[in-house]
């Protein structure tokens, strides 16, 4: 009996390896007849594959994959595919497959027309799908080295890098993002043949909490707060190229026309430099306007507001002007067609000579000396005009008029001095008043309502230049 049942499972296991190698071949041949049953668009080839039944894994070495969409090209390659947890009789019976693990292992991903290229792995848990379309996962492990793409209608080039995405914990990671000009900044104002803003920005240390992967399925992207540590933000423009025509939409308008709706409960940046550096329309030099300790939150970020929704997004900031003093502002954001824009904030103790760079090279003014001990703001924006008041106090103020060739008008600079800007002011009012020209964006909206309300604190205001 015993010697019976000794050849009973011997017979047996000669017959499992056996169905183990004929099952495997099986396998092997309906994985390259689905690959040959792609579209001629999709081209799919690999070095190696092996499969395991008694195991339910899959893998699959040095994959390379080709898609052409729109005659561009998207070339890929992968070091690694492995699946694990396959339910192979469950995919011969139903065809219908269902997967512990996917994990796709050293991506190298580019598009020569785009530049885009991406670098890294990804590994989804739960993975499902069936010939009806039916389709989906459970929980995503995205672990990305460096992504470059150009960004579409610019002249800039994003990079990001070591960007850690996981479902789990709903959290995104990313060390850094770059935004990098892919020529000279004149060269690109003369390409696009009106005044264009150059950006180059370097930001660190960006987290996103509270993520829903699966609203970002639906281009909506919800996250309880999204934090960035540290910006360099530089934007570069020539006023000597002619002003692009045409309307200039308010911040909420461009938040609307964004293709993905955005809803996260809290936005803050910490510690940023930022700079400003402008060729004038006359002159030789340019000037830069910088503000050092930049930092500021905005709350809540949305922009396909619904019902219970806050009235406004409020931005609030604070930084150094040039490294003097401080400056803090509240900025309400509109969420309602038709309702105004609200500004205030207050500069504190700023040294007006260190204003010297801006104001000689764009506004041919010289400040001798001087210092703005404080100057409140306060107005509303509506689309057509700003309306609002400004206060203040100064000491010491001189400014002289400077002349094309950079010497000093004295006849100007006497009236200044002696009769339309007093040297010492304990309480200086000013009201602004300015009509909006829709053809500007909403940063110089915001600077000459500003000005106008400062210019008009004095008696004769009116006749100070810009």
């Amino acid at each position: 009996m015993l010697k019976v049942l000794l050849w009973g499972v011997g017979i047996l296991a000669v017959l499992l390896v056996a169905g183990y190698f004929i099952a495997g071949s099986v396998i092997h041949r309906k994985v390259d007849a689905a690959i040959a049953a792609l579209p001629p668009f999709i081209q799919v080839k690999y070095a190696s594959f092996r499969c395991s039944l008694f195991g339910g894994t899959m893998d699959l070495d040095s994959v390379s994959i080709q898609y052409t969409q729109d005659q561009r090209v998207y070339v890929a390659t992968l070091h690694h595919v492995g699946l694990e947890g396959i339910h192979y009789v469950q995919v011969m019976r139903t065809k219908r497959v269902q997967l512990r693990r996917l994990r796709l292992e050293g991506i190298r991903a580019s598009e020569e027309k785009m530049h885009l290229s991406f670098e890294g792995s990804v590994e989804l848990d739960s993975v499902y799908g069936s010939e009806n379309g039916d389709k989906g996962f459970g929980e995503v492990h995205l672990s990305v080295d460096r992504i470059k793409s150009r960004i579409p209608g610019g002249e800039e080039t994003m990079v990001l890098s070591h960007l850690e995405l996981d479902s789990r914990k709903r959290s995104l990671r990313v060390d850094s993002l770059r935004i990098l000009p892919v020529m000279d900044k004149l060269a690109i104002g003369k390409k696009k043949g009106h005044q264009v803003d150059v950006w180059e920005v370097k930001s660190e240390g960006i987290e996103a909490e509270g993520l829903d992967l699966d609203a970002m399925r639906e281009k909506r992207i919800i996250a309880d707060r999204i934090t960035i540590q540290k910006n360099h933000i530089y934007v570069f423009r020539d006023r000597r190229l002619p002003l692009e025509r045409g309307e200039k939409p308010l911040p909420a308008e461009m938040l609307k026309e964004l293709p993905v709706s955005l809803r996260i409960k809290l936005v803050r940046f910490g510690p940023t430099l930022f700079s400003y550096e402008e060729y004038p329309k006359e002159g030789n030099e340019t000037g830069v306007l910088t503000i050092h300790r930049f930092s500021g939150s905005l709350e809540p970020l949305i922009n396909k507001p619904a019902k219970g929704d806050p009235a406004f997004l409020t931005l609030r900031t604070e930084g150094s002007l040039m490294n003097s003093g401080t400056v803090e502002a509240t900025t309400k954001i509109p969420l309602h067609k038709g309702d105004p824009y609200r500004v205030e904030g207050a500069f504190h103790e700023l040294d007006v000579t260190k204003l010297n760079n801006p104001a000689e090279n764009l506004g041919h003014l010289h400040l001798e000396s001087g210092m703005l001990n404080r100057l409140n703001f306060q107005f509303s924006m509506s689309d057509e005009r700003s309306i609002g008041e400004v206060t203040g106090r100064y000491h010491e103020l001189v400014v002289q008029k400077l002349r094309k060739n950079g010497k000093v008008d004295k006849f100007k600079s006497f009236m200044l001095r002696h009769l339309i800007i007093p040297q010492n002011k304990e309480s200086a009012r000013g009201k602004v008043d300015y009509k909006r020209d829709p053809e500007r964006y909403f940063s110089y909206y915001l600077l000459h309502s500003l000005l106008v309300g400062v210019k008009s604190s004095f008696k004769l205001g009116f006749l100070l230049p810009g």
